[in-house]
């Protein structure tokens, strides 16, 4: 029996003496693929956009919770959902599921590759490594300052006075926040580090 048949498929078994009618139900698996995941950072929602084999009802999931599901059986889905933080969605007819992780509609997170600064320096200039088209931006003693990768670059440096000797001990415990954001993509986590990590002594 071919699991992808549609619908519900009534097989009639006659008894050995004619009189029996024995009546078995399979229920369908169909197919169906998430073909759009794309963020909207002004409203905040998700948009979800479906294909199935055949017309069916869908449901979205997320941290356990419906967050929508369709009110008929269509070959073409598309959900608008707000939510908050960057787990994973569950996108399921009641029989298969696909997953939409984090990866798919966020940002990765920049990364702190080179941020030494000569010690007859007040200027600060931190290299990140960061995805293509994204927007950085660092924080910095109550301060944002921000970079852009242009094309196909994957690394932005800063320059940020830090009107402090690089000797200075307090300096080096200070914390940075880091985060990344492409269009159509959720911000990156947030990265926090100490400076003190990437001065010389």
């Amino acid at each position: 029996m071919n699991k992808l048949i549609v619908g519900t498929i009534v097989a009639l078994a006659l008894g050995g003496t004619g009189t029996g009618l024995a009546i078995r139900h399979f229920t369908a698996r169909i197919p169906f693929t998430v073909t759009k995941v794309q963020y909207n950072g002004r409203t905040h929602k998700l948009l979800l956009k479906t294909k199935s084999a055949k017309p069916q009802a869908l449901k979205v999931i997320y941290k356990g919770k419906t967050l929508t599901e369709s009110t008929r059986a269509l070959k073409h889905h598309r959900f608008n959902v707000k939510f908050r933080g960057y787990g994973t969605f569950k996108v399921t007819n009641g029989h298969l599921t696909k997953k939409v992780a984090a990866k798919r509609y966020a940002t990765n997170k920049p990364v702190l590759q080179a941020a030494k600064t000569p010690a007859n320096q007040r200027l600060w200039e931190p290299t990140l490594k960061v995805p293509v088209h994204s927007t950085v931006t660092l924080k910095f003693r109550g301060k944002l300052y921000h970079a852009v990768s242009k094309d196909q670059q994957t690394k932005v440096t800063l320059k940020i006075p830090v009107r402090t000797r690089i000797s200075d001990q307090a300096f080096r415990q200070e914390t940075i926040t880091m985060t990344a954001k492409q269009p159509h993509k959720k911000t990156s986590k947030p990265v926090q580090r100490k400076i003190g990590l990437d001065f010389p002594a």
